[in-house]
């Protein structure tokens, strides 16, 4: 997915329609209105991008509404999809823990979360999902874990880039894995990756206990083979998949299609698609 330009400093981009969360300071606020812009991320380091707020979306529609909830965010980043998620269910009793291995990832997560007001909502922490146990079983757990198997493509100079786009020791595995132990039963895992892995994605699912029970493609255009898939997934639980219809991203003239906008809000940040060879 295309990344966002999101650096501090950079011209903001108010989002119509997006929400608002809390009673928050007059700069937070400010801050949260131009959410996805805006977010304090490493200098020269990997940018989040419109996956990252799809994962947000996706969490948001399938959560129960009200509840008081706790969430473990598993490679959090710069905090983006938690924040978003926040941003979504305004005042609502959300707890998420976010951990990652990147020092310069957490110190920007903790940085975001208190320049929104967040700080009693998202605590990011420097933490390896491979040994990680949250005090509690969370409700849910987020994860937008790196796309590529290493020595699959070509190796980003930059260490952080290179952490975030390529799977690190454990691979895959380790999320699902970090999932499983620290969710309750019945708790639910939302996770975006790519479509072309969900074979593997869902086997190692299964593996720790996790049932794939929700499954949504993504296409960047009506037509094209799907590039994302969004998954649902709940440790222990009945059997059955609930297979959604494509979301599908931009119509033929590179803009963003109004079920996009309606299903993701902060999508309008960047309404129109440059011209790429991967659409999604």
């Amino acid at each position: 997915m295309p990344p966002l330009s999101a650096q501090r400093g950079n011209a903001p981009a108010a989002i119509s329609g997006a929400p608002s969360a809390g009673a928050p300071s007059v700069g937070a606020a400010d801050r949260r209105a131009r959410f996805p812009r805006g977010l304090a991320q490493p200098e020269g380091g990997f940018r989040f991008g419109a996956d990252t707020l799809l994962l947000s979306a996706f969490a948001h529609a399938h959560l129960k509404r009200g509840a008081a909830l706790s969430g473990l965010d598993i490679g959090t980043g710069c905090g983006a999809a938690a924040i978003g998620l926040l941003l979504l269910r305004p005042g609502e009793p959300i707890a998420i823990t976010g951990i990652d291995t990147g020092p310069e990832m957490v110190a920007a997560a903790n940085q975001n979360a208190a320049d929104l007001d967040f700080t009693a909502h998202l605590q990011p922490a420097l933490a390896d999902a491979r040994h990680y146990r949250c005090p509690a079983p969370c409700h849910f757990a987020l994860a937008n874990p790196p796309f590529r198997v290493p020595g699959t493509g070509r190796p980003c100079p930059d260490d952080a880039r290179h952490r975030a786009r390529f799977e690190g020791p454990g691979g895959f595995a380790a999320f699902a894995a970090c999932a499983a132990r620290n969710l309750r039963t019945g708790g639910q895992l939302f996770l975006v990756h790519l479509a072309e892995r969900l074979p593997e994605l869902m086997c190692a699912l299964a593996g720790h206990g996790l049932r794939t029970r929700r499954l949504l493609p993504v296409q960047g255009q009506e037509g094209q083979a799907p590039r994302l898939a969004l998954i649902q997934a709940t440790l222990g639980g009945g059997q059955g998949l609930a297979l959604e219809a494509p979301l599908v991203l931009y119509r033929p003239d590179g803009s963003l299609t109004p079920q996009a906008a309606a299903f993701c809000p902060f999508l309008l940040a960047n309404p129109a698609r440059r011209s790429r060879k991967h659409p999604a």
